[in-house]
């Protein structure tokens, strides 16, 4: 009789400690709830990441001229020298995106925070895609570029969620349809209606205002397909 106790003590701890594993993941699956806004899309499948820790994942680099690019202590850096310049490093080709979520660390490391950096997201080429841009000191715009020229540009617009000076901060966009979704550290900035470009590439930017030599560290790229 000793080995039917012995064996349903066994089970009754087995059972204890599947509830308590339930529960606990239960719990972590209502906290990725709550923290999710109502009505946007979720994360699907990781499509693509790169922590810039080697050259070997293929973006641009250039060690001299007006705009420099380089893998350096684990980050992608961009710099800018002259002003009122905006520059461009566009992804690996292999990186062709329909519909997605993108987020990126972006740090100024050096230059004024009177700046530009950000995404390319849907470039069709270097004539065609949308662009989300932040500054360091705390503003946003969202632009369009088609056939070469700007067929939309936002006005700058101030926001408290963007972290300024040295500050690093968490950029992502959605791509969903003909929506686009920006935030900048979770905050959502502003939505984006147009159906000109449904796929494309992805890319960075770093830009000078009135006064040059901007650098903006770029770390921890994601892109994610949408549930």
């Amino acid at each position: 009789m000793k080995w039917i106790y012995a064996t349903i003590g066994l089970l009754l701890t087995l059972m204890a400690l599947a509830q308590c594993q339930q529960t606990a993941t239960d719990a972590v699956n209502t906290q990725l709830q709550s923290n999710h806004t109502q009505g946007e899309p979720l994360a699907g499948d990781l499509l693509y990441s790169d922590d810039f820790s080697s050259s070997k994942s293929g973006w641009y680099t250039s060690t001299s001229g007006d705009f420099m690019a380089v893998y350096k202590n684990g980050r992608y850096h961009l710099t800018q020298v002259s002003p009122n310049v905006w520059g461009r490093a566009f992804s690996p080709d292999r990186l062709n995106f329909s519909d997605f979520m993108l987020e990126i660390e972006t740090t100024k490391e050096a230059g004024p925070d009177d700046n530009a950096f950000g995404v390319m997201v849907r470039e069709i080429n270097s004539s065609n895609y949308y662009s989300y841009l932040l500054s360091s000191d705390g503003y946003y715009q969202i632009a369009k570029l088609e056939n070469n020229s700007w067929a939309y540009v936002s006005d700058w617009a101030k926001s408290s969620a963007i972290k300024t000076g040295n500050a690093t901060n968490l950029v992502k966009v959605v791509c969903n349809g003909d929506k686009l979704s920006f935030y900048a550290n979770g905050v959502k900035l502003t939505d984006y209606n147009d159906s000109s470009f449904v796929y494309g590439h992805i890319g960075l930017y770093t830009g000078t205002q009135s006064e040059g030599n901007v650098t903006i560290g770029f770390d921890n790229l994601k892109v994610w397909g949408i549930k």
